[in-house]
């Protein structure tokens, strides 16, 4: 196995793609989630080759993921489901969640609608528990020889949601679903050629590249902003700018929100937001090597072993960060260069991946947490129950976790901090990208060039 130290190698790294591959380890997963043998066939095929299934997908649906009308109807669902759930709590008065598994339902339940639609299988709440028992034991599941037999829990469990998924796609769920997904149905079947029950049980694997870093990242968040007053009053400040007071039919004074400036108007949130990735990410960026690869002039990885990129590692490195690069400083991503502070290197920075296989989910979970956040923001308090922000112990999260996963969840108390005011939250259209890593910035300058 080989751990990567040093940033510099990354570049490098990322141009061997073909060989320093992602794709293989994706492709071992549809056995995992219970594919045929003929689809994981056809996901081993041509891995170094961009035609290949499992080179193809993630590519093949970035014209979904990227700016433009099909991500904004996907925000646009979410950000409905969002506000919704935080208006009845609003109204209810003061809650006290457990704020894991109360942010980890609400992002689960709003993310599930806006990707799967209106037939979204995730509504049934057994549904959602198999979903979570297998998540936790996925790893363990994928790695055991006849697992199976040995885990029935979690086999018992994976049935549970694919049950689910291809009761959704025989009834053509998926039709109405979003982009996202009517996108891998056209890859998947229609140019792969995969049934649909296979097809189905990939839109079980899908769902980790969905939730499993979404849930967590957006908890972490939350805690980020809540427990420093002065993260919470700037963050105030500035989504305060965003309000507009209305009038409705019956003359009553209504706060007006569009979220969607949150993507170019809300600096700072979304410096809070990068930092928190940089703060707590703990993926590890796996890859397995197909053939030999020569790495400079004095590496010389062998073929058949595992290459990992932590992010870690990466985002702990003083000769990227500065440093401080064991605080949690909000602005990081937001001062320019001027301040006399170390300006990031933006390649350390690995919470979605980089180069060829570049999260292209990314602009979607970005926007659909800091909305998350910023609805917490605009009306609540989030009050610890204990008095005070204790961070939690995190020693038993799933090795596969791109997050840590508290060991005890911390309970808090929602305040709403107005009852009386009427808000409308809405989320218009843009189909300008948010500078949210390295390959962004390459982007929007080719753009405006």
């Amino acid at each position: 196995m080989y751990i990567v130290n040093s940033t510099e190698l990354i570049p490098l790294l990322q141009k061997q793609w073909r060989t320093v591959s992602f794709a293989a380890i994706a492709a071992d997963a549809g056995t995992t989630v219970g594919m045929s043998k003929d689809a994981v066939r056809v996901m081993h095929q041509d891995l170094t080759s961009e035609h290949g299934f499992s080179v193809s997908w993630p590519r093949y649906i970035i014209p979904a993921m990227s700016p433009g009308k099909e991500l904004d109807e996907m925000n646009r669902r979410s950000v409905e489901v969002l506000a919704s759930e935080l208006r009845v709590l609003r109204e209810t008065g003061l809650a006290k969640p457990g704020l894991s598994r109360w942010s980890r339902e609400t992002m689960a339940k709003a993310t599930t609608e806006a990707v799967w639609g209106p037939q979204n299988p995730y509504r049934d709440p057994v549904v959602v528990e198999a979903w979570r028992i297998f998540e936790a034991g996925f790893l363990t599941f994928s790695m055991f020889p006849l697992s199976s037999i040995f885990f029935p829990h979690l086999l018992r469990a994976r049935e549970t949601v694919a049950a689910a998924m291809m009761e959704y796609v025989r009834k053509g769920g998926h039709k109405s679903a979003s982009g996202l997904v009517r996108m891998r149905q056209e890859h998947h079947q229609g140019q792969f050629g995969l049934s649909d029950d296979d097809f189905a049980r990939g839109e079980l694997g899908n769902t980790f590249a969905v939730l499993s870093n979404t849930t967590p990242c957006a908890l972490w968040l939350i805690y980020q902003i809540f427990s420093d007053e002065r993260v919470l009053a700037d963050v105030r400040l500035e989504l305060s700018t965003l309000i507009h007071e209305e009038r409705d039919k019956n003359n009553q004074i209504v706060h007006s929100v569009d979220l969607g400036a949150i993507r170019t108007s809300c600096p700072i949130l979304l410096s809070t937001f990068q930092e928190t990735m940089r703060f707590r990410a703990v993926n590890p960026g796996p890859r397995v090597l197909l053939e030999d690869v020569q790495l400079g002039s004095c590496f010389l990885l062998k073929k058949g072993s595992m290459l990992m990129i932590p992010a870690t590692v990466q985002h702990s490195d003083i000769g990227a960060w500065g440093d401080d690069v064991a605080e949690f400083d909000y602005m990081r991503f937001a001062r320019k260069s001027t301040t006399g502070r170390k300006k990031p290197n933006r390649v350390a920075f690995r919470a979605f991946g980089g180069g060829h296989i570049l999260c292209p989910g990314r602009h979607f979970a970005s926007t659909e947490i800091m909305v998350f956040a910023a609805l917490l923001v605009l009306q609540f308090d989030v009050v610890p129950v204990e008095g005070r922000w204790i961070e939690p112990r995190c020693d038993n999260s799933p090795a596969q976790a791109g997050f840590p996963i508290p060991d005890k969840d911390i309970e808090i108390e929602l305040h709403p901090r107005d009852k009386i005011t009427n808000w409308n939250f809405t989320f218009s259209g843009s189909d300008k990208s948010m500078d949210i890593v390295s390959e962004d910035s390459i982007t929007s300058d080719k753009i405006q060039g």
